[in-house]
């Protein structure tokens, strides 16, 4: 089982069709692997990445783990800095540093693959070590924790965060697990819900 398989099994809420509904965990498997998976963008199809070479793309992608995101702690750290790579026109991953030691077809391609991973392995955690590491970023700011989430919550701006092409319903899974860890950090009573993967949503105030 995927990772993604993996924390789907164990988290039973989502948000479809603009409310909050509770779907057992058999379910949530049924429907993430009964669909096919998403093709990939046209960007990440094109004869430029295709034609990059794998030797390139795996050095480029051990280079950046190494000197870059072993710098930034926390899954949110790596993931918020990996979106701000991509230029949100183009699709396309930018890293002034690596273009000019390494093709542009190799610094897209290997960015793209760090980000789906981390993406993947924040999904993968339970709720509970997500909205450690979400506060952890939080605190790591230097701004006001109810600002901050309070922003978020209005802005929506961790919808950008995913990588392109993930399967619809990691998508889901990671904006409904923001909102209710949003929910969670402003209201302390709610810790209880990290211990409760079958508590509904419709609960939450």
């Amino acid at each position: 089982m995927t990772p993604i398989g993996a924390r789907v099994a164990t988290l039973s809420v989502v948000r479809t069709s603009g409310r909050q509904r509770a779907f057992t965990e058999l379910n949530l498997i049924d429907r993430l692997f009964s669909l096919p998976p998403t093709p990939m963008s046209d960007d990440h199809l094109s004869d430029s990445n295709v034609a990059a070479n794998t030797q390139e793309v795996a050095r480029l992608v051990r280079d950046f783990e190494d000197r870059t995101l072993v710098g930034l702690e926390g899954h949110f750290s790596q993931l918020v800095y990996l979106a701000s790579l991509r230029d949100y026109n183009t699709g396309r991953y930018h890293h002034y540093g690596l273009e000019t030691r390494f093709a542009p077809e190799v610094v897209d391609e290997g960015l793209r693959q760090c980000h789906v991973r981390i993406f993947e392995e924040l999904v993968a955690l339970p709720l509970k070590e997500q909205t450690e590491d979400l506060l952890n970023f939080f605190e790591s700011l230097k701004e006001d924790k109810a600002r901050l989430v309070g922003v978020w919550r209005r802005l929506r701006s961790y919808q950008i965060l995913p990588p392109d092409g993930c399967h619809p319903l990691a998508r889901e899974l990671f904006d409904a697990n923001i909102e209710i860890m949003l929910r969670i950090l402003r209201e302390t009573d709610l810790w209880p819900l990290l211990h409760d993967s079958h508590r509904d949503a419709d609960d939450l105030p």
